[in-house]
């Protein structure tokens, strides 16, 4: 069955209230887990000045504004992850500094996520590498997707799934694990054209488990094929 990761990312706008209600959120619409984004903004934007977003290649200062507006607090962790066991909903955390490993490290953070932009950062890969925790790689073929590969510590590596980025969200199935940003419908983000509301990824999560449940010669034109 897959996987279906509810993305909490920015979309909580700066509020840690918000941060809370999507982890509900999640759970209500049948999310199998959470995840989190870990990072710093001044590193972050100084690491990827000149990457291109929306068509444009940004600068030191539009990176570092836009991940002001999406950070998640280091303090909010420990309610976040609080919230999430209590609703006994797993957890996991992207990655994009050697320091935000050594913090999530010490709150027993069980997987971690390594984005594209960072797949070729070897001392970030090194750092999860020697927690022995389990690796989500993304690579990016196309806009709007990202293909996640599953690595161990010894380095093996298996095709796991999609992180669906698409406008429209694509109900991808038949892949160990979909991963879907959420979103809530009162609260704009930079990242809410490529999220769902509550309701839609419940859809989301609808239509991935009605695939699951139909056989591939019932399965409509109008779903997707599995992409790995």
């Amino acid at each position: 069955m897959t996987e279906i990761i509810a993305e909490i990312s920015g979309n909580h706008g700066g509020s840690l209230e918000n941060a809370l209600r999507l982890i509900k959120a999640a759970e209500d619409a049948g999310a199998d887990a959470v995840k989190f984004q870990c990072f710093d903004p001044h590193l972050l934007a100084m690491k990827r000045i000149g990457v291109e977003w929306e068509g444009k290649k940004r600068s030191y200062n539009e990176l570092y504004k836009l991940y002001c507006a999406t950070v998640t607090p280091r303090s909010w962790f420990a309610k976040l992850i609080e919230r999430a066991q209590t609703l006994k909903l797993p957890w996991f955390s992207s990655v994009f500094d050697i320091k935000d490993v050594a913090f999530l490290e010490t709150l027993d953070c069980p997987r971690y996520k390594i984005s594209a932009y960072e797949m070729l950062d070897g001392d970030l890969i090194a750092a999860v590498v020697l927690t022995r925790k389990p690796i989500i790689m993304s690579v990016r073929p196309q806009p709007g997707l990202t293909i996640l590969q599953a690595s161990d510590y010894n380095g093996n590596i298996t095709p796991l799934g999609v992180s669906d980025h698409s406008k429209e969200g694509l109900p991808y199935h038949n892949c160990p694990m979909v991963e879907r940003h959420i979103c809530l419908p009162d609260v704009d983000t930079p990242d809410r054209s490529f999220s769902s509301t509550p309701e839609e990824f419940a859809a989301y999560v609808r239509a991935i488990r009605n695939a699951e449940n139909m056989s591939p010669m019932h399965l409509s034109g109008n779903q997707t094929e599995p992409v790995v």
